[in-house]
């Protein structure tokens, strides 16, 4: 599975390109502004992961803190 994430202004753009994307046989869902950041979240704990070792003043940078 392969995803694409477009940005739009307005709401409108949404309910068409989600419209489009069904009537192609595609799924598509709105994301909200905390599902967007809770999958960056995700994705700095994955390239985390990667590391030994992450130094607290690192993590609570990432956090913003």
């Amino acid at each position: 599975m392969e995803a694409v994430i477009i940005n739009v202004e307005k709401k409108s753009d949404i309910t068409f390109l989600i419209g489009l994307a069904k009537k192609l046989g595609m799924s598509a869902k709105a994301l909200t502004h905390n599902e967007i950041e809770d999958w960056k979240m995700a994705q700095k704990i994955n390239a985390g992961m990667k590391t030994l070792s992450v130094s607290r003043n690192e993590v609570m940078k990432a956090l913003g803190k």
